[in-house]
Parts: C-alpha cells; sequence; structure tokens
C-alpha cells in the first residue's frame, strides 16, 4: 500500500494544476496581468491588435449611435422641396429628361405621402409621353394609380397612351 501524499500538490488526482516555472523558483505566482509563459511574442501582437481594432470599432460604432440619437431632425437639411422645385422649373422651361430626372431624385431621396407621389409620377408619365417613350409612361401611369387608385385620370391617359402607340408604331398588346 502507497503512503498518503504529503501534500495535496503531490496528490495526482488533486484538481490542483502543478506550479509554473517561476511559482517554483519564488513560491509565488507571476504579478503581470498579461500570461507571458508558452505565448509567443507575435501571438501577444496579434491579440493585441484586434483588441485595439475591436475597441476603435466599437467607439465608432457608438459615436455613430450617439449621433444619430440626439441630432435633431429638424437640423438636418431637406433637400428634397428644392429638387421639386428644379423639376416643376425645368418642366417649364422644356428640358423634359432633366425634369423626369429630377422628379425620380424626390421620390427616390425621401419619404413621400401618398398624393404627393401620385402627382409626382403622373408628371414623369405625362412629360414621358410627350418624349414619345410610351412604355416609360405607361409605367409611371401605373405608378401614380397605384398610389392613389381614385383618382380621376383613366381615361384620358387611355386615349393619350393610343395616340402615343399610333405615333411611335407600338402594339396594342401591352395596354395599361
Amino acid at each position: 500500500m502507497t503512503p498518503p501524499p504529503e501534500t495535496p500538490e503531490d496528490d495526482p488526482k488533486s484538481s490542483k494544476l502543478p506550479p509554473t516555472n517561476r511559482e517554483t523558483e519564488t513560491g509565488e505566482a507571476p504579478r503581470g496581468w498579461l500570461p507571458t509563459d508558452g505565448v509567443s511574442s507575435k501571438l501577444k501582437i496579434f491579440v493585441i491588435g484586434l483588441t485595439f481594432l475591436t475597441v476603435m470599432a466599437f467607439g465608432v460604432f457608438i459615436a455613430m449611435f450617439i449621433k444619430k440619437m440626439f441630432i435633431n431632425k429638424s437640423e438636418s437639411p431637406h433637400w428634397g422641396p428644392q429638387l421639386l422645385t428644379i423639376a416643376e422649373e425645368l418642366k417649364d422651361r422644356g428640358l423634359k429628361q432633366q425634369a423626369i430626372e429630377q422628379y425620380e431624385n424626390y421620390l427616390a431621396s425621401q419619404e413621400v405621402d401618398l398624393a404627393t407621389r401620385s402627382r409626382v409620377s403622373s408628371n414623369i408619365s405625362e412629360l414621358y409621353l410627350e418624349l414619345g417613350h410610351c412604355d416609360q409612361a405607361i409605367l409611371w401611369y401605373l405608378h401614380a394609380k397605384a398610389a392613389q387608385p381614385k383618382a380621376s385620370r383613366a381615361e384620358e391617359s387611355e386615349s393619350q397612351f393610343q395616340e402615343c402607340r399610333k405615333r411611335s408604331g407600338t402594339s396594342n398588346k401591352s395596354q395599361p
């Protein structure tokens, strides 16, 4: 029979780990916050670098969040009404393609109520009809119709689309 171990450190079934090299030399555990035994300097640099990047990314995220939460909506400039004014001015001057682009920019730049969306889509449809682009005119007519289904423009638009198709030689199989 084997004699019992003199200290718990000598017991092979003990849950306590054996001492490190430093502990055996001095009898105390190392005092640094970063373990150094068995860790290469390249790994240390890599981990410290990743930690730095993580902290920086978190800081940027917090800054963006704070900016988003505390900046007053009324202080941020809205370009939407100016785009609509520019589009109307271009339309009045006969610059139809440029007016269409500004109307489309207006619709894409902000949330627009359905009545305004319908009106602007109708304007775009009319401009495309004047340019002879029947397919685009129909597309924007359908946008206007979807935004306000009960608007009274169906009969006159149908006749305009028929005239456009006749002028451009497009067949009647793609009617709205």
